[in-house]
């Protein structure tokens, strides 16, 4: 049975997606780009069989390496330079239709072939799609990717670019400042390929951007959807325990560290030994080379003169606090974790915050880590 659909084909519930291809293997825009930046181990395999010349006009193939998803190339385009041919299009279709049964397609997802980068009318394309596919005894869909607001996947990728200034994922990606400032500029976008028109956003930038969100997305539905079996169960408390013992290893670590750059010689009321009363969900990293800057940096310049002479203990508690801060807690909590008096922990969150290490939230005044925000927004989107 044939179906039309304005969404995209990433976004029916079929079993069998559909890429439209050249046979040269570059997929560097358009459809074919979005499919390698969702599907890169498919676009590996396809350049090889582009190497070794297997890829032919008239003849999609079947990718079924991604579990559920099976991709259906197919071959619109002899090169991509060139423009599709719609004999091309009549010969894949037909070969479509005699095969599919062959192939094991229960249901399949169609684009509007060659017509976006082909430049062929779809005038011309849908009666040839019509023709071979609408008698088929299978669900084919034909998606015609009209939505003005994007959906699904790429809706939740949207609302994080959109939201780009609240959650600072971007600091993630080590996205330029400038291009960061174009982007807010240009904001909001609808749909994600609009980043690509955004002047100063390139190639390389949009690819890095798309990946980024995406494979961020995707990795918060699959632990959202992720069955609870007794055994599943049986590992988080174990990972619960064995996390315990490492903060308590961290936070003895991180006292040695303390007291090696002199912090406690001045604060003797202050119990060398930090505790916390429970657990924090991760065991605490350690800066790479907290002391590395011997010269005036930018996060002594935030710190300002009256802390210089806690900028060593700073940077060396820095990716601890970030840790604590991996869910919402107040300045007394963080007080209470680190036996630290409330006034500098104060001045070391403030510090952070300018850093942009940690965000400030209000109503109660509490704080949490930055890295968590792109969490947190994902949780926000599927919620809603």
């Amino acid at each position: 049975m044939l179906h039309y659909t304005d969404t995209t084909v990433f976004n029916v519930n079929t079993q069998t997606i559909v890429n439209t291809v050249n046979c040269v293997g570059v997929m560097g825009a358009g459809l074919a780009l979005e499919f390698q930046l969702r599907f890169p181990e498919m676009e590996k395999d396809y350049v090889e069989r582009c190497r070794k010349k297997e890829v032919k006009t008239g003849k999609p193939y079947l990718y079924r390496n991604y579990g559920n998803v099976w991709i259906l190339n197919f071959p619109t385009k002899d090169h991509w330079k060139y423009p599709s041919k719609i004999e091309w299009i009549d010969e894949g279709l037909k070969y479509f239709s005699i095969n599919y049964q062959k192939g094991g397609i229960t249901s399949i997802a169609f684009p509007k072939l060659g017509c976006s980068h082909g430049g062929l009318d779809w005038g011309d394309v849908s009666p040839l799609m019509e023709k071979y596919l609408g008698n088929l005894d299978i669900d084919v869909f034909i998606c015609l990717d009209q939505e003005k607001e994007a959906t699904g996947v790429e809706g939740s990728m949207v609302s994080l670019v959109n939201n780009i200034e609240s959650f600072g994922w971007d600091k993630e990606l080590n996205l330029r400042a400038d291009i960061r400032k174009k982007i807010i500029h240009a904001l909001p976008i609808r749909r994600f390929r609009e980043l690509g028109k955004i002047e100063g956003v390139g190639k390389q930038t949009y690819n890095d951007m798309f990946s980024f969100l995406y494979q961020s997305v995707k990795k918060f539905e699959f632990e959202k959807d992720k069955p609870k079996s007794a055994n599943t169960l049986q590992l988080q408390i174990l990972d619960t325990i064995t996390e315990e013992e490492n903060w308590q290893e961290s936070t003895n670590q991180l006292s040695s560290q303390l007291e090696a750059v002199g912090f406690y010689e001045e604060r003797t009321e202050i119990n060398t030994t930090l505790t916390t009363e429970e657990n924090l969900g991760a065991s605490a990293s350690q800066s790479s080379s907290p002391l590395q800057a011997a010269s005036t940096t930018e996060e002594q310049r935030i710190m300002g003169a009256s802390c210089n002479e806690n900028y060593d203990a700073f940077l060396i508690i820095l990716p601890y606090i970030e840790q604590a801060l991996s869910t919402e807690r107040t300045k007394d909590e963080i007080s209470e974790m680190f036996k630290l008096p409330k006034k500098l922990v104060g001045e070391w969150l403030e510090a952070a915050e300018k850093l942009g290490k940690v965000k400030k939230l209000t109503r109660p005044v509490r704080y949490v880590a930055t890295s968590n925000q792109l969490q947190r927004q994902l949780e926000y989107e599927f919620a809603v």
